[in-house]
């Protein structure tokens, strides 16, 4: 969906006078934006490859990251520390490491590199990245969130499945002679660094493990639409629909024409969240054909349960975090407005018998002040409670000079 934010219609209903409403309309702007940009990247089925490739390899990379999906797409929108921390993590695992990944932003250049090298291998197109261009840093802040996404599919393809390039092994053999003076550093180096992604699969293959758990497989089909499944508690889980078709292509050579067929998938991700998991089920049970029935059955008896589960935890975290920052903001309130244990003057202590004695005078003082404050309250208080039990009558002792002198007077 191709959406002009230049458009006024998007900020039309909220009022634009005063300071409140212009951050709140920068606000539901912000927001709209969000909401389009996760939408293009939910419809790509590299955000997909990626989910499932961190969900795979998650004992080779880590799995002290916990990054949700929902996080790594809001970083590919706006990168911040937790997509950094992602592209930091895969690129200590690709050989050689680089020393940029040292600074704050230096993984954005080490990525470029590492990525330049081998993008004939794994994406189609030119590279949205070139170290050749200038300030890379710059330029990757200003990509749009598909083309960081390619980047990201592109260096998980590298994390999984090489060791060096042949540019890459010259120039660690270059740093390392040169730097150590010594060749057998450099093949310690070089047979140091081997594929951990490749030896993960071999040694589970060899332990009996499923085919499926390194190769997803559909949970059905209709004809050429296919439905997918996957996730896990720390990504979440998702739920895919790809349909598939044909388009031809007209390719000239010479004074003839010939026409190809080329196949275009199209990539949509149906339910994110249990709400949405169940709204697909009930319409695909709905459904009057049989395979569409089939697989909602399916996605009733074994997925609805596991996403259940996961929104129930899910939710449990959320509330009990609520309730942290809730006391936390309490806490930081009460600590805002000058509320302490005690407000008495504190003085410096001196152990000696004359401050010891005037201390107990003083003490003395106040609670003969505090008993003679009392004394007079209570004598204001006797003459009313006297008057009330005489019927509101005045005594006759209080009359003098023929004239009625009220006794609080």
């Amino acid at each position: 969906m191709d959406v002009d934010r230049g458009k006024t219609t998007l900020g039309a209903t909220v009022p634009v006078e005063g300071k409140e409403s212009r951050n709140e309309s920068v606000l539901i702007l912000e927001d709209l934006s969000t909401e389009l940009e996760v939408a293009k990247l939910r419809s790509r089925w590299e955000l997909a490859s990626v989910l499932n490739f961190l969900i795979v390899f998650e004992p080779v990379i880590g799995s002290d990251l916990k990054l949700t999906a929902e996080e790594i797409e809001l970083g590919l929108i706006k990168p911040n520390a937790s997509i950094a921390a992602l592209h930091i993590r895969l690129l200590q695992g690709a050989p050689p490491l680089s020393k940029l990944l040292n600074d704050p932003d230096g993984w954005m250049t080490a990525l470029c590199k590492k990525v330049t090298i081998w993008w004939r291998w794994f994406a189609e197109g030119e590279i949205p990245l070139n170290a050749r261009n200038g300030d890379v840093i710059s330029k990757y802040k200003e990509l749009d969130p598909t083309s960081r996404l390619l980047l990201l599919k592109a260096l998980c393809e590298i994390r999984a499945d090489v060791v060096y390039h042949p540019f890459e092994f010259l120039v660690v053999f270059v740093e390392l002679v040169i730097v150590s003076l010594s060749v057998i550093m450099f093949i310690h180096e070089l047979f140091g660094m081997q594929s951990d992604a490749l030896s993960y699969i071999n040694e589970a293959m060899k332990s009996n493990k499923e085919i499926s758990c390194f190769r997803k497989e559909k949970i059905g089909a209709n004809g050429n639409v296919s439905y997918w499944y996957d996730g896990n508690t720390v990504l979440g889980y998702r739920l895919y629909r790809e349909v598939k078709g044909i388009e031809p292509q007209s390719k000239a050579k010479g004074k003839a024409c010939l026409t190809l067929e080329t196949v275009c998938s199209h990539w949509e991700t149906l339910a994110v969240d249990f709400k949405e998991f169940r709204e697909v089920v009930d319409t695909l049970l709905a459904s009057k054909t049989a395979a569409e029935v089939a697989i909602g059955k399916i996605i009733n008896d074994d997925v609805i349960p596991v996403v259940g589960k996961f929104q129930k935890r899910k939710e449990r975290t959320l509330n009990q975090k609520k309730r942290e920052e809730m006391l936390l903001s309490g806490l930081r309130s009460s600590s805002s407005t000058g509320i302490t244990h005690t407000c008495r003057n504190r003085r410096p202590v001196n152990y000696t018998f004359d401050e010891y004695d005037r201390a107990i005078d003083e003490a003395i003082e106040v609670t003969k002040r505090r008993k003679t404050n009392e004394e007079q309250s209570q004598g204001q208080k006797l003459p009313s409670q006297t008057l009330a039990s005489n019927g509101g009558s005045v005594p006759k002792d209080t009359v003098q000079m023929g004239k009625q002198t009220p006794i609080w007077f």
